[in-house]
């Protein structure tokens, strides 16, 4: 997925969150219907904003990918597997966090009354993706794109490993280690995407881009199935040690993630100019 095309899909999906604020404030038919029309406009914005597409018929016989080179290129490979693992690495913090929040608020005695503050949260870590992405992407350009992303795994493994225990301090206290550890374990997006991007052949780089993509959000699917069964596991949303434990399966994706990133080229990334 193109720079770009990832920070839209970034705030699409951080939004997304305020959906909840409609269901709140009148019904949950009514935060569909809301989503629905959302879904209209981006069809209408469609039609009129893209440039309309070639419809000649291609003289040159359609070839269809071979996947084997592009397994074969250890930078692809490599950066694959890195993606897979930054998705694995955020879902802790960009898919369970609102009901980790609640589960704060329980066990401070508290009650519905931070119902707006949890979405609000829950939109903010998203969005904190946009930036921290950018900041990723420059000091890739400064330190190398291999130096960068397995720093970046590193200190994503230790926040990670340590944010379950944040339920046991102060309520404003973990809405901002939530902002602060979501910066950090999303500074690997866009320096992977553009790093892929770079280093992929342009004969295969439709191929490099699909397969790239799609490990990636498999890895996001499997993460957020394991960090629900991991709070199953260990004794439901209303425990600690299944939060600590649930948090800690991301910091092991963000470790696998640093390990991927070491055999990335020494030099790739410093060359490269962001998109």
């Amino acid at each position: 997925m193109p720079p770009q095309q990832l920070r839209s899909f970034t705030l699409g999906s951080s939004l997304s969150f305020l959906l909840g604020q409609a269901g709140l404030l009148w019904d949950w038919h009514n935060a569909f219907l809301v989503s629905g029309a959302l879904g209209i406009i981006g069809v209408l914005l469609a039609w009129v904003a893209l440039p309309r597409m070639n419809t000649e018929t291609p003289t040159e016989r359609l070839r269809a990918p071979n996947f084997r080179r592009v397994f074969a290129d250890r930078d692809v490979l490599a950066l694959i597997a890195g993606y897979a693992a930054t998705i694995w690495g955020t879902t802790g913090l960009r898919q369970w966090i609102v009901v980790f929040l609640a589960f704060c608020v329980a066990n401070q005695g508290g009650g519905s009354t931070h119902g707006w503050s949890m979405l609000t949260v829950g939109a903010l870590v998203g969005l904190l993706g946009v930036p921290a992405g950018l900041c990723g992407n420059e000091l890739s350009l400064r330190l190398g794109l291999r130096a960068t992303a397995t720093g970046v795994f590193l200190v994503s493994a230790l926040v990670n490993a340590l944010f379950g225990f944040a339920a046991m301090l102060p309520y404003g206290v973990v809405v901002g280690l939530a902002m602060a550890a979501s910066f950090i374990v999303q500074g690997n997006f866009s320096n992977l995407t553009s790093g892929v991007l770079a280093v992929a052949e342009p004969q295969l780089r439709g191929a490099i881009v699909a397969v790239y993509s799609c490990i990636g959000f498999a890895g996001g699917f499997v993460g957020t199935l394991l960090f629900g069964l991991a709070l199953d596991w260990f004794g439901g949303t209303a425990r600690l040690t299944a939060w600590v434990v649930a948090f800690s399966i991301c910091a092991v994706a963000c470790l696998f993630g640093s390990i991927a990133s070491i055999f990335l080229s020494r030099d790739l990334g410093q060359e490269r100019s962001v998109q």
